[in-house]
């Protein structure tokens, strides 16, 4: 079973970017992110004092057509 960490949502996000996504708009604390690679979007709400739910990471990485343990070893390398 995957560990899936626990982050802030500004982590997540920096770590997504890096990763190769981008920012496509900014709603108030929500920004839209689009994967060129497989061009799907999604949304990531960005609440202080919140953490990214181990449901709501896997949920945005599926959205966003990336692979979890892709994903998971980038974060480690970086």
């Amino acid at each position: 079973m995957l560990r899936l960490p626990v982050m802030s949502p500004r982590e997540f996000l920096k770590h997504l970017r890096d990763f190769g996504c981008s920012v496509v708009s900014v709603s108030g604390s929500h920004h839209k992110l689009y994967n060129p690679e497989t061009g799907m979007r999604t949304t990531l709400a960005i609440h202080s004092g919140k953490d990214v739910t181990k449901a709501v990471f896997a949920g945005i990485l599926v959205q966003l057509g990336i692979d979890v343990n892709e994903f998971l070893e980038f974060i480690k390398k970086n």
